[in-house]
């Protein structure tokens, strides 16, 4: 299509040009699918890294056992997220097998997952194993899957319904080339397998959850007396399991299966010990919430359900553990939370703990109380904060960590109360400051309150550079737009009436808010941080790490001199920069979220999830470019609206211009006018520039699309190229699309 009559000019041809003085960077993210730009304060790069990690211990707890079908069974609620996990055994391998266990549900409340996988042995792909998983968060009605390597869906039963009020006897036989479903003794569903089965190889079985994920598809039931066979069962030897298990006698003529084939056989009888000829005793896992290290190297490790303060000496987990909180509140997000060793720790032995619990009313709250640690024991427990509002299940907060001033700054969560954040009197949504004894220290920016920051959501992390005088925080978004924020004294961050949830900060269109000094469009649900000072690990000094719920480590190095930011932040955010982010990729499998992070004063890094593991090694030779920033230069008159990329494909730019009115009213004569865009593009996003297409809107409704050629390639370095490209200043809307070349 020809050039349409306002644009008929050149690059060089400017008119009524306007000066070039608005800057803003974008950073697009590979999120694998696709890329994802945003606008961000400053121009940065970022790479994924890859890593070795050592698992140093599991972190376990006694199960909570109930009646079962005749003696005990183990109960498991999804918002305790603790499971059964149980070791990989070459017995577990056979082509043929049978799968017995008992199991009743609870429908109250409903199952937070639809999905939930109840027995499990499969791989994430889907491609090896088997799993037994429910067909609805209400129903729970019971499906047994067998999986095929053709990479075609699992081969599913009918669901099977169970009760709330008694046990439920579920036997799943296969031979090879039939799958039997059984329930109570009866056959309940029969299907021929025209699969290639495959056994899972590498993973450890899990009751409750996902053998590939210990924070996937979580069941909520009760289950009890779960066997495995190294061959197929016969309908006579099923229907005799269940009336075995319900105390019947035999009149001797019964076949039972031999004990050679009964591979394993957890009986849930207030123990978890396998009492087959493998004896391949199971162990129920549950949440590491916060760690932190004490000047000898010792690691204080918060268990979130059990009330449970453990210490890890020596890579050894001791037995006894370090502190028991009896009157803790357990829920999704509440318990024990995070943990903080004074600074002065080797004079005084202080530990301070920020915990969930319950006022004389019953009401939910949470109190920070402070120990004196004397051979690995605590004494002296002492509340030095308390009533600090929370919530029954969510939006606790919990991060405690100790600034360069050497106070205690404590992240609350909102308490799932959307007025506290904005409210100064409440200390939901906040950033705390105390003195170590739980005094208001007399500079705090708000009179007689412990309140130092305002507008938050729910707080995991918190972290100081103590020699720059940085800190910084973590904060969840709700589905999108995560973030990392610094800390400023007084500071306002807008959540939840000026930074609206689940948008962009952009959309805040104020001089009250902080901006982020990184968002996450995509979910990773930041953990604790941590300022890593060491040389241990040079790649990763002097960069504030923080873990992720969707597993792995990110390490950002913040610059405070200034540099420049995009024209939308306020000036109250100067200096502070992002220099270069890292994601260090753990790759653990089965996944495990990253809850706990901690440095020994050696420098190793430790963390932790269901269990601690230590960071060996990062692959630094072989760095993966995974953020691609964007840098745009513009005049007043316009305003980007969006930027979308895929890499070596095209960079997509959308525009406004902001002097349509003017025009309309015959103020500003831009007949045969243009602006300058210029943008700079890195070569990891683009290397080589082709085709230059624009689609614009006219001031009076005309729509035409047309290649650019007049184009100014500006500059062109190994790393970038930097483009200058005429935008009609009689146009309201404009759409550039930069394509690589020959595409």
């Amino acid at each position: 299509m020809s050039s349409p009559t306002f644009a008929n000019g050149t690059s060089d041809d400017l008119g009524n040009t306007s000066t070039i003085n608005k800057t803003s960077f974008y950073i697009c993210q590979d999120y694998n699918e696709y890329l994802q730009c945003d606008l961000t304060k400053n121009e940065f790069v970022g790479f994924s890294i890859g890593s070795t990690s050592e698992e140093i211990t599991p972190i376990t707890r006694d199960p909570n056992y109930v009646d079962g079908v005749n003696s005990k069974a183990v109960e498991f609620r999804d918002r305790y997220r603790d499971f059964i996990e149980i070791s990989n055994n070459d017995a577990y391998k056979s082509d043929v097998f049978s799968i017995s266990f008992w199991v009743k549900k609870i429908d109250a409340p409903i199952q937070s997952e639809p999905f939930a996988h109840v027995v499990s042995h499969t791989t994430f792909n889907q491609r090896e194993g088997w799993f037994f998983n429910t067909n609805s968060a209400q129903e729970q009605a019971i499906r047994f899957g067998l999986t095929t390597n053709t990479g075609n869906e699992p081969i599913m039963s009918k669901p099977l319904q169970i009760s709330n009020s008694s046990f439920t006897n579920i036997a799943a036989t296969f031979n090879g080339s039939e799958i039997q479903l059984y329930r109570n003794g009866s056959l309940f569903d029969s299907i021929v397998y025209n699969g290639t089965y495959a056994p899972t190889q590498n993973l450890p079985v899990h009751i409750a959850i996902a053998s590939f994920c210990s924070e996937c598809n979580k069941f909520q039931g009760v289950v009890d007396d779960v066997r495995f066979y190294n061959r197929s069962l016969t309908s006579t030897e099923v229907s005799q399991l269940y009336i075995n298990n319900n105390n019947y006698t035999f009149n001797g003529n019964e076949s039972l299966p031999i004990s050679s084939e009964l591979v394993g056989h957890w009986t849930f009888d207030s123990t978890l010990n396998d009492s087959s000829i493998n004896e391949n005793n199971g162990q129920m896992l549950t949440m590491v919430s916060s760690m932190a290290s004490s000047p000898d190297g010792r690691i204080f490790i918060s268990e979130k359900n059990t009330g449970n303060i453990r210490i890890l000496q020596n890579d050894t987990l001791l037995e006894r553990p370090f502190a028991v909180i009896n009157d803790s509140n357990v829920n999704w997000e509440t318990g024990l939370l995070g943990l903080a060793i004074d600074p002065e720790f080797e004079s005084n032995h202080f530990v301070y703990l920020y915990y969930s619990s319950t006022d004389i009313d019953d009401d939910p709250i949470n109190r920070v109380v402070r120990f004196t640690e004397k051979d690995n024991q605590a004494y002296n427990m002492t509340v030095i904060l308390d009533n600090i509002p929370s919530s029954r299940a969510f939006h606790a907060g919990g991060a405690l960590a100790f600034g360069s001033d050497s106070l205690l700054y404590i992240g609350v969560g909102d308490s799932r109360n959307p007025n506290a954040p904005q409210n100064e009197s409440s200390w939901a949504g906040k950033i705390l400051r105390i003195n170590k004894d739980g005094t208001i220290p007399r500079d705090n920016p708000f009179p007689y309150s412990p309140v130092y920051t305002m507008g938050h959501r729910n707080i995991f992390g918190i972290a100081f550079n103590e020699k720059a005088g940085i800190g910084i925080f973590t904060e969840n978004g709700d589905k999108l737009y995560d973030e990392v924020n610094i800390i400023k004294e007084g500071g306002n961050y807008g959540f939840p009436t000026i930074q609206l949830e689940n948008q962009h900060w952009k959309v805040s269109n104020t001089t009250i808010d902080i901006k982020p000094l990184r968002a996450f469009h995509n979910t990773i649900a930041p953990t604790q941080a941590i300022y890593y000072a060491s040389d241990h690990f040079p790649y990763l000094k002097d960069t504030f790490l923080f873990g992720t719920y969707t597993g792995d480590i990110y390490s950002i190095e913040i610059n405070n001199k200034t540099r420049e930011l995009s024209s939308e932040i306020n000036p109250h955010n100067d200096p502070e920069s992002i220099v270069f982010e890292q994601h260090v990729q753990l790759e653990n499998y089965p996944f495990e979220s990253v809850v706990g992070l901690t440095q020994t004063p050696n420098g190793d890094i430790y963390y932790g999830g269901y269990h601690v593991h230590k960071l060996i090694s990062i692959d630094v030779d072989n760095p993966q470019p995974i953020l691609f920033p964007l840098r745009l230069e513009y005049p007043d008159r316009i305003i980007v609206d969006d930027v979308f990329a895929e890499i070596q494909k095209y960079v997509i730019v959308d525009i406004q211009n902001t002097d349509t009115q003017k025009q309309n009213d015959a103020q500003l004569n831009v007949s045969n006018s243009f602006s300058q865009l210029k943008i700079k593009i890195p070569k990891t996003l683009l290397s080589q520039v082709g085709n230059i297409n624009t689609t614009v809107v006219s001031s009076t409704g005309d729509e035409s699309t047309y290649n650019i050629r007049d184009y100014i390639l500006e500059a062109t370095s190994p790393r970038d190229n930097e483009l200058s490209i005429p935008i009609p200043n009689n146009s309201t809307t404009v759409t550039i699309r930069i394509d690589g070349q020959n595409l």
